[in-house]
């Protein structure tokens, strides 16, 4: 058998590593929208939206929406993006 052929086994940490990139995704949209001139309560609102399209689709495993991408969190990594002001 071709060795490519044979699944690897799934990271132990493989679903922080997806939140921890979607959060940094997050924080490059925040300052996206900021540069735009976006407010700060706006972008939180699209961004919310956006991951509640993304991930929370009725589906179960590696697709739901991690805890570490709540609103709550959501609203955290703009406030901290807006605060950086970024140019």
């Amino acid at each position: 058998m071709f060795p490519w052929l044979s699944p690897t086994a799934p990271r132990p940490d493989a679903v922080d590593r997806r939140a921890q990139v979607a959060a940094a995704e997050l924080a490059s949209r925040a300052g996206l929208l900021y540069r735009l001139g976006f407010s700060a309560q706006d972008a939180t609102a699209r961004l919310i939206a956006r991951t509640r399209w993304e991930y929370d689709q009725p589906c179960h495993g590696a697709f739901q929406r991690p805890a570490a991408l709540s609103d709550e969190a959501i609203a955290r990594i703009v406030a901290d993006t807006y605060a950086r002001k970024p140019a």
